[in-house]
């Protein structure tokens, strides 16, 4: 069958206006094509062995003209390839892979809804209970607390100026993102510090002890400003992490199974459920119970993919589909269900974090998860 020809058939299958004649000319197109090979293939359900196929195809059609459309989603190793129950069509020319059934089921990526990707967005609740909204809030001094002012930048972070006055007060201001959400702070003293979705810091408005401690909920990158006699600790349920002066990421949602700390510069000591600790070199992560008393692991990883989601992308590694739903779910503020088992597989690699809604169905679309949307933001994912 010529390129053409195959492309006029898939649109009209697409459009489900493909007559009985021209759905057994597809299914012939593709019987021919070494179907005992690729069942082997299909059913050995392995990564590589789904690569070697996809690249014979890939071989097979070299060009296409047959435009983007929406696709139905359906695990390979559902069909059922020896009775020639579907065709498959790699599109090289857009860079896809296209799945269809012979069955006519509804697609299950539905027309547009409104998911949108995060932003910059926190609110920052003061000593005195007022609560401001960041996103709305003007330039310049937003409170006077003691002797801090706390003003907005011209690019929208939030930073602390401390004048000398002697003040035996300490207030606490808590900073905190929404699903959909992250922020940059800048704390008393001159501490960098990201928070990602979902998340909170609370923090005296000025360090005027001998330590300077915070605490976290959710993941936050640190940035911490070295004062050698002062050490910064950072705590989050019964962990503790204790730095002079380094560059580290916590990320603790309560959702997680592990509190994970990773350190990307210096040396930071993490201590759980009262323990000595344990000290971080660079690369390396130490995983905590979620409850957070008693340390799991310390472990070398790719550091750079602990902040991927500080740098503008998601970053996966072997994740499982549940690990990849979790982090969508919060930055896109959407719900995610399953309607039976969770499925198996898992991801590698990294997408952007300003993904539009199409883009970003067509993602899951492309990792072959099967899924539906209803009533705008909620997701149901099928086995």
């Amino acid at each position: 069958m010529e390129i053409k020809e195959l492309a006029l058939l898939s649109q009209k299958y697409l459009a489900g206006a493909a007559s009985d004649e021209e759905k057994d000319r597809l299914l012939q197109w593709y019987n021919a094509y070494d179907e005992q090979s690729l069942t082997v293939h299909l059913k050995a359900e392995e990564a590589e062995t789904e690569a070697m196929m996809e690249l014979r195809m890939r071989r097979r059609l070299h060009a296409a003209t047959l435009p983007e459309t929406h696709q139905k989603v359906v695990p390979m190793r559902r069909f059922n390839w020896k009775i020639a129950a579907a065709v498959i069509l790699l599109l090289s020319a857009g860079g896809g892979f296209y799945w269809f059934q012979s069955e006519k089921k509804a697609s299950l990526v539905q027309k547009a809804v409104p998911i949108m990707h995060g932003g910059e967005k926190a609110t920052l609740t003061l000593a005195d209970g007022t609560v401001v909204n960041l996103d709305s809030a003007g330039t310049g001094v937003l409170s006077v607390q003691g002797n801090s002012k706390v003003e907005k930048t011209t690019h929208g972070q939030i930073v602390y100026k401390h004048n000398d006055a002697t003040s035996t007060a300490v207030a606490y201001n808590v900073l905190r993102t929404p699903r959909g959400g992250q922020y940059k702070i800048t704390l008393p003293d001159g501490t960098e510090v990201w928070l990602n979705a979902s998340s909170s810091i609370s923090y005296p408005t000025a360090f005027t002890g001998k330590e300077r401690n915070v605490t976290i909920t959710g993941e936050v990158y640190f940035e911490v400003a070295t004062e050698a006699n002062r050490p910064f600790t950072v705590k989050v349920n019964q962990m503790e992490v204790l730095v002079l002066g380094t560059h580290f990421n916590i990320n603790a949602y309560a959702d997680e199974k592990t509190i994970n700390t990773t350190l990307l510069e210096g040396a930071v000591l993490v201590r759980s459920g009262g323990d000595e600790g344990k000290l971080l070199l660079p690369g390396r992560q130490a995983r905590v119970s979620a409850s957070g008393n008693k340390m799991e692991e310390v472990r070398r990883v790719d550091a750079s993919s602990a902040i991927a989601w500080k740098n503008g992308y998601f970053s996966f590694d072997e994740a499982d589909i549940p690990t990849v739903m979790r982090q969508l779910s919060r930055w896109y503020n959407i719900e995610v269900r399953y309607s039976d088992k969770v499925p198996e597989g898992t991801f590698t690699g990294e997408i952007g974090r300003s993904l539009t809604q199409e883009q970003l169905l067509k993602v899951l679309s492309q990792a072959r998860i099967n899924f539906k949307v209803e009533d705008g933001r909620r997701i149901i994912i099928y086995p």
